[in-house]
């Protein structure tokens, strides 16, 4: 088998599943469920419940990087209002750089559990190397202690500073910093009735029951799993109280 060929064959759902499967087997990650079957939408690398956004919803796209894909089909399909956040300097920069629609506004900020000035740390990748482009809060053994220090907010203190009553629709890819924003999220009366989550259980020193933990928080505070990806780290939740009768 070429190289071009095995290298699209791994990254098939098909063969995700299959990996992602064995490695349920063998503990490395979460066994989780769908909670509810409801008409889904396939987004750029993200799975939606399109039949509960509405004209000029407030959506949150929080971890950008430089792929905008998902935000840019959400507003052309869906005319909302998107907000994204990523206080990288790549990512400011490359933004900056890029023409975009009026529903789509940036702000350089990270989202934290608490409003406050942190250090970020350039994240590890896979060969051992760190990274120039991405960042987390969490430091490994292996990282670098040349991060930069960034401006982060709750999202309680995001929807205030821009004037939001509420947040619809909450997208998150922010390199394992989401436990601790959910769990702040759900001690406040914020509740987003989609919640699009990419979980880093697989990153040294959180592991995946801190994942299984924070779902079943999720679960309890009213939110039911629509869609797991392929590598079964992308989740989508609906709270209940959205779903018709």
């Amino acid at each position: 088998m070429g190289s071009k060929v095995w290298k699209k064959f791994e990254q098939s759902d098909g063969f995700r599943r299959l990996k992602l499967k064995f490695k349920q087997i063998v503990g490395k990650e979460p066994n989780l469920k769908i909670d509810i079957q409801l008409n889904t939408q396939k987004y750029p690398s993200w799975t939606v419940v399109a039949d509960l956004i509405n004209e000029n919803d407030i959506v949150y796209s929080i971890g950008i990087c430089d792929d905008i894909a998902f935000d840019l089909e959400i507003i052309e399909q869906e005319n909302v209002q998107l907000f994204a956040f990523d206080p990288t300097p790549y990512s400011v920069d490359w933004i900056n750089k890029q023409t975009l629609p009026s529903e789509f506004q940036f702000f350089p900020w990270a989202v934290s559990d608490k409003n406050g000035t942190f250090f970020f740390y350039p994240r590890v990748k896979k060969n051992g190397k760190t990274s120039d482009i991405m960042y987390t809060f969490h430091k490994q053994e292996e990282q670098r202690d040349d991060g930069i220090n960034v401006d982060a907010f709750t999202l309680e203190s995001i929807a205030k500073k821009l004037g939001h009553q509420k947040i619809d629709v909450l997208k998150m890819d922010i390199e394992g910093a989401e436990y601790d924003v959910l769990e702040n999220m759900l001690s406040t009366s914020m509740r987003p009735k989609l919640l699009l989550i990419e979980f880093h259980h697989r990153f040294k020193g959180i592991g995946k029951d801190k994942t299984i933990h924070i779902v079943r928080f999720l679960r309890e505070e009213g939110y039911l799993v629509v869609d797991i990806s392929a590598t079964g780290r992308e989740i989508c939740f609906v709270h209940k109280k959205a779903i018709p009768n």
